[in-house]
C-alpha cells in the first residue's frame, strides 16, 4: 500500500513538473510568427506609425508589447529606455514602439508619466494595440520582437528583457546618437518665482515646466527664463 501511495505521489509531482516545463517553454517566443504582419496605429501623443513603411526605410524594429497593470511589464521600462537611448532615440538603425493591450489613451498616457517610459506608446483601445496583439497572438507579457527591414521577425520574443543588450549587436545593429536637436536638457540653478514655462522632450512630451526667474540649461547653453 506504501509503495502504492509512494507511486502515486511520484506520478503526480511528475505530472505538475512537465506541465511546468511545458508552461515555461509557451513562455518563450511569444509570437509564433517567422514574418511581421503590418499595422497602423496611432500613439497616445496622436502620431501614426505603420510597421511596412518603417521597416521600407531600412529600420529593424523594437515592438514592446504590454498592459499598464504588468509588473515585468513596468520592471523593464528603465531598460527599454537605456536601449532607445543607445539606439538614437528611433532616429538611428532602430525603431521602438510599445504596443498595449487593453488600455485607453489616458491609462498609457499615466503609465508614461508614472514610470518614465520614452518609447511611443499605443494603447490597446484607442491606439489600435488590441488588434497588433491579437495578430501577432501574444499571450504573456511583457513580450518584446525585433523585426529586419525584409520584414523577418528576427527575435520572436527578447527574454529576458535584459538579453536586448545582446539581441542588437547580433543582429548586426549599431549604437547612436540621439538627435538633440529638439531635446531640451535642463538643468535647475536658480528659482526666483512659481510662474512657468512648459518644455517638451523629443517625442513632444512635457517633460519639466521652467519657472521664470530660473536659470537653466538648454542645448548646453545658459539661459534664464523671463
Amino acid at each position: 500500500m506504501k509503495t502504492d501511495k509512494i507511486y502515486r505521489t511520484l506520478c503526480i509531482i511528475s505530472m505538475m513538473v512537465i506541465i511546468w516545463i511545458i508552461s515555461l517553454s509557451t513562455c518563450q517566443a511569444q509570437t509564433n510568427l517567422t514574418t511581421a504582419v503590418d499595422f497602423t496605429v496611432t500613439d497616445v501623443h496622436g502620431e501614426t506609425h505603420n510597421l511596412f513603411s518603417i521597416l521600407n526605410e531600412g529600420k529593424h524594429v523594437i515592438v514592446d508589447f504590454f498592459f499598464t497593470t504588468c509588473p515585468p511589464c513596468i520592471q523593464s521600462v528603465p531598460i527599454l529606455n537605456q536601449s532607445f537611448l543607445d539606439y538614437g532615440c528611433n532616429t538611428g538603425e532602430v525603431f521602438y514602439i510599445s504596443m498595449d493591450d487593453g488600455d485607453t489613451d489616458a491609462e498609457v498616457l499615466q503609465y508614461e508619466n508614472d514610470y518614465g517610459g520614452l518609447l511611443p506608446s499605443v494603447s490597446g483601445i484607442d491606439g489600435g494595440g488590441n488588434s497588433v496583439n491579437s495578430a501577432y497572438g501574444i499571450g504573456a507579457y511583457p513580450t518584446v520582437v525585433l523585426i529586419a527591414p525584409d520584414h523577418s521577425i528576427v527575435e520572436q520574443d527578447i527574454y529576458p528583457v535584459t538579453d536586448i543588450t545582446s539581441a542588437l549587436p547580433n543582429a548586426g545593429l549599431n549604437m547612436a546618437s540621439c538627435d538633440t536637436g529638439s531635446t531640451t536638457s535642463i538643468k535647475e540653478v536658480d528659482l526666483y518665482s512659481k510662474k512657468c514655462l512648459k518644455m517638451f522632450d523629443l517625442l513632444g512630451r512635457e517633460v519639466i515646466e521652467v519657472p521664470v526667474g530660473k536659470m537653466y540649461i538648454r542645448n548646453r547653453k545658459l539661459n534664464i527664463r523671463k
